[in-house]
């Protein structure tokens, strides 16, 4: 007999298991103590934050999403960071040094609009910022590289804001502006009024927390407040996606599909379960983890794929899930409902994102023995119609 193999010997098997009964707080103490033997899983460290979080312990909760911050920034995983600080500030509010972590975040994706938005939010909200802290920010930022005109004045501005006093980094920031504008082809938007108000963060989630005791973690995962958003995630502010054309794929902490050998057949059901577990929780992050494994084995892939496109929708990125969606729908391999379905979701993502023809096209495909049939021919009418 193989002990070693024995689920009841796989951490990970009674964690699933755990959070599949609704034993929430069993389940993050399985997963607290993998961490003893490896504190580098700064995913983990997210994710028993959220449900210290949903469990009401704050503090706890606060702790442990710093970890993995600090972890993720450490390591240069900018995309994870901003993810984990983004949902700190919305969830606890009143952490506003965490902006600080946004803006280094966003300098390291180059996103520099953001950036220096996240920095005037900080050095608004934080009066006890240190001059150390505000410095360094500016020395990082002397060694990127910034194309626009506007952001480099925005730079100078906020310099002189600081009040830092700090004759040799006024004087390099001073021939940092001058080389960026001689070096680069300088691009100037014009703008009726330029001005970088502080990133504005729903704080509704957060004030959800009283309802998130321990009890609320006993129940079937169906039962849980709909509306309590746990995304780490959230989108930019809308005027700067206008202004500023920047890649779709930094928003949110998404695990990258590596080439790994498939699963045998039957081993991504659990995965699977547990993703929609987490779905259902509104735990994007770990729900996304767990459809991508579960995409590895053959026999669930389909269904994996389509819920791996419904959390990048929720997570507020349609265009992801749109070509995770096209890109399999293009192999054909799938029984015909499987095909029903993600031409569905396709056509409810394009009418999301205004593409109307391209909606008209994928909703006409779901068959007529399809269960989401009757919706798909409303949506149609309705696209018609316009």
């Amino acid at each position: 007999m193989k002990l070693e193999k024995s689920p009841q010997k796989n951490p990970e098997a009674r964690a699933r298991r755990a959070f599949r009964s609704g034993r929430w707080k069993v389940g993050a103490q399985i997963l607290e103590e993998q961490l003893r033997s490896n504190g580098e899983d700064f995913a983990k460290w997210n994710l028993i934050g959220d449900l210290k979080f949903r469990a009401g312990e704050r503090e706890a909760a606060l702790t442990l999403w710093r970890r993995a911050l600090d972890g993720y920034m450490q390591e240069a995983l900018h995309e994870n960071a901003l993810g984990v600080a983004r949902k700190v500030v919305r969830m606890i509010p009143e952490e506003v040094d965490v902006y600080l972590s946004i803006s280094e975040a966003y300098v390291g994706l180059e996103y520099y609009a953001d950036a220096i938005s996240a920095f005037r939010t900080f050095i608004k909200l934080n009066k006890s910022s240190s001059p150390s802290e505000r410095k360094n920010w500016f020395r990082k930022l002397l060694s990127c590289d910034v194309k626009h005109l506007h952001l480099i004045e925005e730079v100078q501005h906020i310099l002189v804001e600081s009040h830092l006093e700090d004759i040799e980094l006024e004087r390099d920031v001073k021939r940092w502006a001058e080389q960026m504008s001689n070096v680069n082809d300088v691009i100037e938007i014009e703008t009726e009024s330029e001005s970088f108000e502080p990133i504005s963060i729903s704080t509704q989630e957060a004030s959800m927390e009283d309802e998130m005791g321990l009890a609320t973690l006993g129940e079937s995962p169906s039962e849980f407040n709909s509306s309590f958003a746990m995304s780490s995630y959230d989108t930019r502010d809308e005027q700067a996606e206008t202004k500023y054309s920047y890649n779709d794929d930094h928003d949110f902490e998404v695990p990258s599909e590596k080439s790994e050998e498939p699963l045998p057949e039957g081993q991504g059901k659990d995965h699977y379960d547990l993703g929609v577990v987490y779905a259902e929780m509104k735990l994007w992050d770990a729900a996304m983890t767990e459809f991508q494994t579960a995409r590895r084995d053959q026999s669930v892939r389909g269904k994996a794929t389509i819920e791996l496109a419904l959390c990048f929708k929720n997570a507020n990125d349609p265009h992801r899930a749109l070509r995770l969606l096209e890109e399999e729908s293009a192999l054909g391999q799938y029984e015909s409902s499987i095909q029903d379905d993600i031409a569905y979701e396709l056509g409810v993502l394009h009418q999301l994102v205004g593409n109307t023809s391209d909606a008209i096209e994928y909703l006409t495909q779901v068959g007529h023995q399809s269960a989401r049939y009757a919706d798909a021919a409303h949506r149609l009418a309705e696209l018609k119609a316009q």
